[in-house]
C-alpha cells in the first residue's frame, strides 16, 4: 500500500487480483454479537434456509486496542459499496457499515440479523424484515446521526435492482443473486419487504454478502461522483466503527451510538508485510501466517497451544487469559482445481478425466506443494465440508492416486480410453502461480510418473486461461487443461457452492459443457470424473493470536462485523 497522502484521502492503487479473471468464468458466467437478535427466526422458507443463531456468546471486557493484518494487498478501487470490486474494501466497509444480516462466522450456515432485529417469510416468496430500532448512520455529515430508516433501504435495494438491470457492475458484486426479486417496498415503520418472482432457496445469504452493504441515500447522492478519491470523511455508515487512515494502513474508531457496539476502543489494521517478526515483537496483537519457515519460527518462539481448527466462535472467543499463544487455520477463498470442457472431445470421454484424476494424487499435491497446509478437496471443499472425522469433504473415504494399486489403475484408464492415441497433453499454469509453487514440474511428473510421458507446461495469464474455459478452449478437440486457483468460494453454505459448481444449468457446468448433477449424487460423483469441474486441495493459512487477544474463529468469509467482540483481556 502507497504512503497515507493525508490524513483524508488516499492514492492508492487499484484493480483486482488476477485471480478474478478465472471468477468471471466460473462463478458469474459465475478472511459474537453484543446484541443478540430479537425475535424469531425466519418463518416458512421456500427450501431448507439458514437459520437464527442462539448460542450465546463469550463477551470479553470493553476497552483497549487490537493490532492485526489484512489478508492480502489493500488495493482499493471505490468506497461505493454497490460498485466496487475489491475485497479490500470490504475490509473497510465491512466495518463501518451494516447489511440487513450476518454470517455468524461458525460455518455452519446459519445467520444472524444486523439491521435486521428479526424477519418472517409469511410465504415462500415474501420475507419481511423488522429493523432495529437502534441503528442509526454515524455522526458524520451529511446523515448526522440520524437514525436509519426503511426508507433508506427500500432506496438501497432499488439501487441495487437498477445496477443490476443495467449489468455494468464488477462481477465480484453477483448482482445475479438478485435476479429472483420483484420488488422492494416499506409496508409499516421499521420495516422492509422483498417480493420475490420465485422461490429462492439462497436469498438470504445473499443479504448476508460480501458486498451487501447498505448504504445511505444521502451518501450516494452526496459521494457517488467522489468515492474514487479514497477520503475516509466520504464513509458514513451504520456499522460499528469509523473509518481514517493510518501511516501504516487503516484504523478504526469505536462507534457506540448505534445497534453494535465494540468491546475496543480501536482497531487497527496494515498490510501482511513481515508479520511473524511484527507478532513476535509485540507490534501485532493476530498474524495471518502463509509461509511455512514463519509459522514455524513463531511456534517455536511462541510456544503455542494448538486448538482445533474446526472449533467453533464461541470457543475461539473463550480462549483468553491463559497466557498461552493460540494457533488457528484459515483456510483459503478458494480451492486448487482444473476444468476440463466435457462437451466435446477428447473429455466428453469421462474414462480420461478419471484416469488424470486417480493419477494425480492429491496427498502428494498437499505435501509436495504446500508443505503439508492444505487439505485433500472433494466436491465438497474442506473449509465447508461438515466435521465428519474420518471422512474426506464428499463422503469418499479414500483419497485418488494415493497408492500404486490406484495409479496403476489410473494408466489402464488411460489407456483403455485411448489416452496415449492424444500425444502431447498440456496443462496450462497461471502465471501467479508458477513458479511460485513449482507447479508445472511437480504436477506434471507426477502425471507422467503414473500414466506415461506425455504431459507438458504452459504458463499463461488468469487472463488467458479465464478466456480459454469461458471458449470452451480445454476441450473441443485439444488435449489440454487447466490448473491453478479456482473462483473465489460464493460463501459460507456448502449447498449453495454446490449448486453453482455442479448443478444441473449452474455456471460451472456451463463452463464445462457437462450436464451437471444432484447433491443426492454427492457419492458418486468423483467416479463421474466430477463432471468437469476436479477439485485437487484446499490450502490453510496459520493464523497465530497473542495471549489476551480474543475473536472469532478465523474464516476466510468477510469476517469484519465479527471484529466488534475483539478485545485484550
Amino acid at each position: 500500500m502507497s504512503p497515507r497522502v493525508s490524513r483524508r484521502a488516499f492514492i492508492g492503487g487499484g484493480g483486482a487480483l488476477a485471480a478474478g479473471a478465472v471468477a468471471t468464468v466460473l462463478a458469474a458466467s459465475r478472511d459474537g454479537r453484543s446484541r443478540a437478535p430479537a425475535g424469531p427466526p425466519p418463518g416458512t422458507s421456500p427450501t431448507a434456509a439458514p437459520t437464527l443463531a442462539t448460542t450465546p456468546v463469550s463477551r470479553p471486557r470493553q476497552g483497549g486496542s487490537a493490532a492485526i493484518v489484512s489478508p492480502a494487498s489493500l488495493n482499493f478501487d471505490t468506497f461505493d459499496a454497490q460498485l466496487s470490486g475489491s475485497p479490500a474494501v470490504v475490509e473497510i466497509l465491512g466495518r463501518t457499515h451494516s447489511r440487513l444480516l450476518n454470517w455468524n462466522g461458525r460455518g455452519d450456515r446459519t445467520l444472524i440479523g444486523d439491521l435486521a432485529a428479526r424477519w418472517e417469510q409469511p410465504d415462500a416468496q415474501t420475507i419481511v424484515f423488522h429493523l432495529d430500532p437502534a441503528a442509526r448512520w454515524h455522526d458524520k455529515p451529511p446523515l448526522n446521526g440520524r437514525p436509519l430508516t426503511a426508507d433508506d433501504v427500500v432506496v438501497h435495494f432499488h439501487r441495487t435492482l437498477a445496477l443490476a438491470q443495467e449489468g455494468n457492475a464488477p462481477l465480484a458484486q453477483r448482482y445475479h443473486d438478485y435476479s429472483s426479486v420483484a420488488s422492494v417496498d416499506s409496508p409499516a415503520a421499521g420495516q422492509v419487504r422483498f417480493r420475490l418472482g420465485r422461490a429462492d432457496p439462497f436469498f438470504l445469504g445473499t443479504l448476508a454478502g460480501e458486498y451487501a452493504v447498505v448504504q445511505a441515500p444521502e451518501a450516494v447522492a452526496a459521494f457517488a461522483g467522489l468515492w474514487s478519491r479514497l477520503d475516509s470523511d466520504h464513509v458514513v455508515g451504520t456499522g460499528p466503527w469509523t473509518f481514517d487512515w493510518a501511516d501504516d494502513g487503516l484504523t478504526f474508531a469505536a462507534a457506540r451510538t448505534g445497534h453494535r457496539s465494540p468491546y475496543l476502543d480501536e482497531l487497527r489494521l496494515s498490510e501482511p508485510h513481515n508479520v511473524a517478526d511484527r507478532f513476535l515483537a509485540g507490534h501485532l496483537d493476530e498474524a495471518i501466517v502463509r509461509d511455512r519457515r514463519e509459522a514455524a519460527v513463531v511456534r517455536q518462539e511462541s510456544s503455542p497451544e494448538l486448538f482445533d481448527p474446526r472449533g467453533d466462535i464461541n470457543d475461539a472467543l473463550q480462549l483468553s487469559g491463559s497466557g498461552r499463544t493460540y494457533e488457528f487455520r484459515r483456510y483459503e477463498h478458494e480451492i486448487v482445481m482444473s476444468s476440463f470442457f466435457v462437451g466435446a472431445p477428447p473429455w466428453n470421454n469421462l474414462q480420461l478425466v478419471s484416469a488424470l484424476s486417480n493419477a494425480l494424487s492429491r496427498a502428494d499435491l498437499v505435501e509436495r506443494l504446500f508443505a503439508g497446509r492444505a487439505e485433500v478437496s472433494g466436491a465438497i471443499p474442506p473449509g465447508l465440508a461438515p466435521r465428519d472425522a474420518g471422512q474426506s469433504p464428499d463422503g469418499l473415504q479414500s483419497d485418488h492416486g494415493d497408492d500404486p494399486e490406484g495409479r496403476l489403475n489410473a494408466r489402464r484408464l488411460w489407456v483403455a480410453a485411448g489416452g496415449p492415441g492424444l500425444g502431447p497433453v498440456t496443462i496450462d499454469f497461471p502465471s501467479i502461480f508458477d513458479p511460485l509453487y513449482s507447479a508445472s514440474s511437480i504436477v506434471v511428473g507426477l502425471l507422467n510418473e503414473a500414466i506415461g510421458p506425455q504431459f507438458r507446461a504452459a504458463v499463461e495469464t488468469y487472463t488467458t486461461i479465464s478466456r480459454r474455459v469461458l471458449d470452451g478452449y480445454y476441450g473441443s478437440g485439444r488435449a489440454a487443461f487447466w490448473f491453478g486457483w479456482g473462483p473465489p468460494l460464493p460463501g459460507p453454505d456448502r449447498e449453495r457452492y454446490f449448486q453453482e459448481t455442479y448443478g444441473p444449468g449452474s455456471p460451472g457446468q456451463r463452463a464445462s459443457g457437462g450436464p451437471g448433477t444432484t447433491r443426492d449424487a454427492l457419492g458418486s460423483l468423483a467416479n463421474a470424473s466430477y463432471s468437469g469441474i476436479v477439485p485437487w486441495v484446499q490450502q490453510y493459512a496459520e493464523v497465530f493470536r497473542r495471549p489476551g487477544h480474543v475473536a472469532a474463529q478465523p474464516t476466510p468469509f468477510w469476517p469484519q462485523h465479527l471484529d466488534y467482540v475483539r478485545s485484550n483481556a
